[in-house]
Order: C-alpha cells, then sequence, then structure tokens
C-alpha cells in the first residue's frame, strides 16, 4: 500500500523516503503574495515611507544586488546541473560561489529585492510585510531544506552548516 500524499504545504518535512526537501509552495510565491498583500493593504490604509530620494536611490540598489546575487546562483546551480525548486531532488552540495558566503543566496536575493520594492514604492506595507515572509521562508523552506541536506549530504552538509551562514 502506497502512502498517502500530504496536501498541505504546511505539513511535516519531508522523510527519507522522499528525495526532496517538500517545499511546495515556491519561495518567490510567498514573496509576491507578501508584496500584493502589502500594495492591498495600502489601498485601503495608505501607509507611506517618507519620499527622499535617497530611498529610492537604495531601493534601486537592493533591487540591483538582488538581481546580481540572484544570477550567480543561478549559474552555480546550472554548474552544478542542480534544480532550482526546492521540491526536486539536487545532486551536488553546492559551496561554491555565492554559497561561499550564504548558505540561501536566492533567498537572500529574494529578501533584497521584496525589501527594494518596498524603498522604491514607497509603500511601508510593502517593507512590513517581508518580515512574515522572512519567517515563513525559514521555517518553512530552510527548515524543511536543511533537513533534506542533512539527510543526503550528512556530515559534509553540517560541516558546511559550520562554516557559512544561512543569510550573509
Amino acid at each position: 500500500m502506497s502512502k498517502p500524499e500530504c496536501l498541505s504545504p504546511f505539513s511535516s518535512p519531508g522523510t527519507a523516503d522522499e528525495d526532496h526537501a517538500g517545499v511546495h509552495v515556491p519561495p518567490p510565491v510567498l514573496h509576491i503574495a507578501a508584496v500584493l498583500s502589502g500594495v492591498g493593504l495600502a489601498t485601503v490604509f495608505p501607509l507611506r515611507l517618507p519620499a527622499p530620494t535617497w530611498l529610492a536611490v537604495a531601493g534601486l540598489l537592493l533591487m540591483t544586488g538582488a538581481l546580481l546575487i540572484a544570477g550567480w546562483a543561478f549559474r552555480e546551480f546550472g554548474d552544478k546541473s542542480n534544480p532550482v525548486p526546492p521540491n526536486q531532488p539536487i545532486g551536488a552540495l553546492m559551496t561554491g560561489g555565492p554559497f561561499r558566503f550564504t548558505r540561501n543566496p536566492l533567498y537572500l536575493a529574494l529578501a533584497l529585492l521584496h525589501a527594494g520594492i518596498g524603498l522604491l514604492s514607497g509603500n511601508a506595507w510593502v517593507l512590513l510585510a517581508l518580515i512574515p515572509s522572512l519567517l515563513i521562508v525559514r521555517f518553512y523552506v530552510i527548515a524543511r531544506e536543511e533537513a533534506y541536506l542533512i539527510r543526503r549530504f550528512g556530515k559534509a552538509y553540517r560541516d558546511y552548516m559550520a562554516s557559512v551562514r544561512r543569510w550573509f
């Protein structure tokens, strides 16, 4: 008899017989939903940031940094022939490129992009929505990925965890 498939994206992390992290909601979707929630809240309860030019410039710089980090990380995924979606098995532990500085360069890039959008738009709700996004990514996505990578790579991943920070 086969194990029934769990339909909830917030169920427990994958088990040892699953060769992936068990993340069924892609992290970009979480951030998009949060940004759109911030935009929606702003239409009902406007909460604007001050409008100095430097905030817009900071937003553009964050967004540019996010794109550079993401591009670098995507290149590493391609070089290792690993899939990007966290619901697929990976073949190699990634420790080069941006993974030398952060275990989660794509999630860092998403957070920077999200913050940049909030600053550039002057929408404080978008910035505030970053907080639950980060918490969900940390405790739903990253926790599952780390458990999977420990199952998959054992001591090699534990050593990597000990030498490289989660975010930056």
